[in-house]
């Protein structure tokens, strides 16, 4: 298992992992020499940043005018630090869940589970209590999806109470997450080969999240990080969740 590593000053390492059949990368601040276990062998991006540190910062980005975009053109057009698919939406390509930005409600959707980041930029978990709509009051960005992959630290995956069919519990997908650690740091996670949402949420566990919820995957499936996309979507999208380098950030 071959690993090389980059430390930045400001608190941010890029780590690159090498699986059993294919090159898995991560850019991150604590990971072990070895990818946890969970992910050895699969087709895997992860990416752990410190959002508070005001070097990198999270947005949901939506497509261009015709609500659709390939991932590729988003990245071209956007320049961000890293990416990765964001909430499900519709055949007509209207986002399903809560979008914010900048402060402002982009689109409301009825997903249940929401992840944000304040202006301080500390990530919170929003979801909506029966049938009241997510509460984002004091958050600068957010994106809401699901379901729930962990809480507190254990695995809460409840997809009838998240709006899924119990079938969703079982079904192997390529996958996407993004999470927190317990000192609060952003992680997000693709994985290309088909897994369950159990798996997902033990790899989430395992890269050191506490809380954490289902992104948009599947045919859908993205990732981008150092300038390149390394899992590429098999459609277009309607939105993405970006974190971009702000002009203190530099890694080296």
């Amino acid at each position: 298992m071959g690993h090389t590593t980059r430390k930045s000053r400001l608190g941010v390492y890029v780590a690159l992992f090498i699986g059993a059949a294919c090159l898995a990368g991560a850019a991150a601040n604590y990971l072990t020499k070895k990818p946890p276990q969970i992910l050895n062998g699969l087709n895997h991006y992860s990416i752990i940043i410190d959002l508070r540190s005001g070097n990198y910062s999270l947005r949901p980005v939506l497509a261009n005018t015709d609500k659709s975009e390939h991932f590729e053109d988003v990245m071209a057009r956007v320049k961000p630090f890293a990416a990765i698919t964001g909430t499900f939406f519709d055949p007509h390509y209207k986002p399903l869940g809560d979008i914010v930005i900048d402060g402002k409600l982009a689109n409301r959707g009825g997903q249940r589970q929401g992840v944000g980041v304040t202006h301080s930029g500390r990530i919170v978990f929003r979801e909506r209590i029966g049938s009241a709509r997510i509460d984002w009051s004091g958050c600068r960005e957010g994106i809401a999806c699901g379901p729930r992959l962990l809480r507190a630290g254990k695995i809460a995956i409840d997809v009838r109470a998240d709006g899924f069919k119990q079938g969703a519990a079982t079904l192997k997908a390529a996958r996407c997450a993004a999470g927190a650690t317990g000192d609060g740091k952003l992680i997000i996670l693709a994985v290309r080969d088909p897994i369950t949402l159990q798996t997902l949420a033990e790899a989430m566990s395992q890269l050191g999240a506490v809380d954490a919820i289902n992104l948009d995957g599947g045919s859908l499936c993205g990732f981008y990080s150092n300038g390149k996309c390394r899992i590429r979507p098999l459609m277009p999208v309607s939105n993405v969740l970006v974190v971009h380098k702000n002009k203190k950030g530099e890694v080296f």
